[in-house]
C-alpha cells in the first residue's frame, strides 16, 4: 500500500492490464517519473485531490491503452499531461457549476500530502481564475514551462496562451492587490 500522496502504477492501472504493464518497463518508467507531476498539475486546475488523482488515473489509463502507438511519440509525457489537463479543465468547469456550499466543502491538501505548494494566499488567488487561465498560470509559472509547450498542453496557440496569461496576471494582481509587471518570458 502506498503512503498518502504517493501512488504506484499498480494503484492506477486496471487489474486486467497489470500483467502486460509489468513487462513493459518503458510505460512503468514514464509513469513513475511523471505521475506525481500530473496529479499536482491536475490539482491546481481542479482544487480537489481526489479529482486530480482520478484525472491522472484516467489519463494514464488512456496512455496505457494506446501505448503500442504512443510510446514512439517524441514526448509521450506531454501527451498524457495534455489529456490530464483537458480532463481537469472539464472537471473544474463542472465543479464551478455546483453550489458554493459544495465547493466550500473541498479541502486543500497540505505539503505533508506530498505536494510542494506555494503560499496559501497565492493558491487562493490562482483558484479564483477560470480553469484555462489557471492551467496556464500553473504550467508557465509554477512548472516553469515555455509558452509554446503550455499552449500545446491546454489546446491553444502560443499567442492565445499569452493572452490568457495576461488576463490571468491582471486578475491575480487585482486579487492580491499588486502591480502587474511586464516580465512575461
Amino acid at each position: 500500500m502506498s503512503e498518502p500522496g504517493e501512488s504506484s502504477m499498480m494503484d492506477v492501472v486496471p487489474m486486467s492490464a497489470r500483467r502486460s504493464t509489468q513487462s513493459d518497463g518503458d510505460f512503468a518508467e514514464l509513469f513513475a517519473a511523471t505521475y506525481p507531476q500530473v496529479v499536482r498539475t491536475a490539482w491546481f486546475v481542479t482544487h480537489d485531490r481526489a479529482a486530480a488523482e482520478e484525472v491522472a488515473q484516467e489519463a494514464f489509463t488512456e496512455l496505457f491503452r494506446g501505448w503500442s502507438r504512443l510510446r514512439d511519440f517524441d514526448r509521450p509525457d506531454l501527451w498524457v499531461r495534455r489529456v490530464a489537463i483537458r480532463k481537469a479543465q472539464r472537471e473544474a468547469s463542472r465543479r464551478t457549476r455546483r453550489t458554493a456550499l459544495e465547493r466550500a466543502a473541498a479541502t486543500v491538501p497540505t505539503v505533508a500530502d506530498g505536494l510542494d505548494l506555494p503560499d496559501p494566499e497565492l493558491i487562493a488567488a490562482i483558484r479564483s481564475l477560470p480553469p484555462k487561465q489557471r492551467a496556464i498560470v500553473v504550467l508557465f509559472y509554477l512548472e516553469d514551462r515555455p509558452m509554446d509547450e503550455v499552449a500545446d498542453l491546454v489546446g491553444c496557440s502560443t499567442s492565445t496562451g499569452f493572452v490568457h496569461l495576461h488576463h490571468a496576471r491582471r486578475r491575480l494582481a487585482a486579487v492580491l492587490g499588486e502591480e502587474v509587471g511586464s516580465d512575461v518570458d
